[in-house]
């Protein structure tokens, strides 16, 4: 598979912020009511999953019988307690957890091999710079945590796999439908460092993985 470069996630990722803060509610501009308060997220999440081909091979597994797309969930919450000029900052946390599972194909090098899973979950803190105002905003966001990526056959035990330090950053945007709920929607990269292998675990290369949140915001 053709993984992209740096340059392009870069491109990708400054264009799709501008997006989100370009979408902030119109209603939110005219006299914004400060932010404030505090936020709960719960969101879904699609995780576009690399076959890397060096993380398959470390474990001894073709790269094209990996899992691609995988689905799972995040939940999160944020506090807002300082606002500077048109800026509010924020700190908070979530917690995501994505996998998915494929069975070997009639073309498979092993067609009879069992399914692979892959798992991708952090706990991920965040300082967050928030633009809008009480019933809208958008957001960049940012923090340092580790996280677990593992793959294996489904025929095996669950691996215990080591935590990388991990870089996650990303942007969205919240409208609130009502004064309580509001639609969610977060992109996140999670520049995943490398792991060398040791005698009871494969290594694991640099990757940089792609979750979008999609959900609800709860004050």
């Amino acid at each position: 598979m053709v993984t992209a470069r740096p340059s392009q996630t870069v491109n990708v990722f400054a264009a799709t912020v501008l997006i989100l803060a370009a979408a902030t509610p119109a209603r939110a501009q005219p006299t914004r009511r400060p932010i404030g308060g505090y936020v709960v997220d719960v969101r879904g999440s699609v995780a576009p999953f690399s076959r890397n081909i060096e993380l398959a091979e470390a474990r001894s597994l073709a790269p094209l019988d990996t899992p691609g797309l995988g689905t799972g969930f995040e939940i999160g919450g944020h506090i807002y307690p300082l606002q500077w000029k048109f800026v509010t900052f924020g700190v908070g946390a979530s917690f995501h957890s994505s996998r998915a599972d494929q069975q070997p194909t009639e073309w498979s090098p092993n067609p009879d091999g069992p399914s692979l899973r892959k798992r991708f979950t952090t706990l991920a803190p965040q300082l967050s710079f928030n633009f809008g105002g009480r019933n809208g905003w958008s957001y960049i966001s940012g923090g340092i945590s580790p996280s677990r990526l593992s793959l294996f056959p489904l025929n095996r035990e669950t691996p215990a796999q080591r935590s990388s330090n991990t870089l996650n950053y990303g942007g969205g945007v919240r409208w609130f439908t009502s004064e309580r709920i509001a639609l969610s929607l977060d992109l996140r990269l999670y520049a995943i460092s490398p792991l060398p292998g040791t005698s009871d675990e494969p290594s694991s290369p640099r990757m940089t993985q792609m979750v979008l949140n999609i959900g609800a915001s709860f004050r």
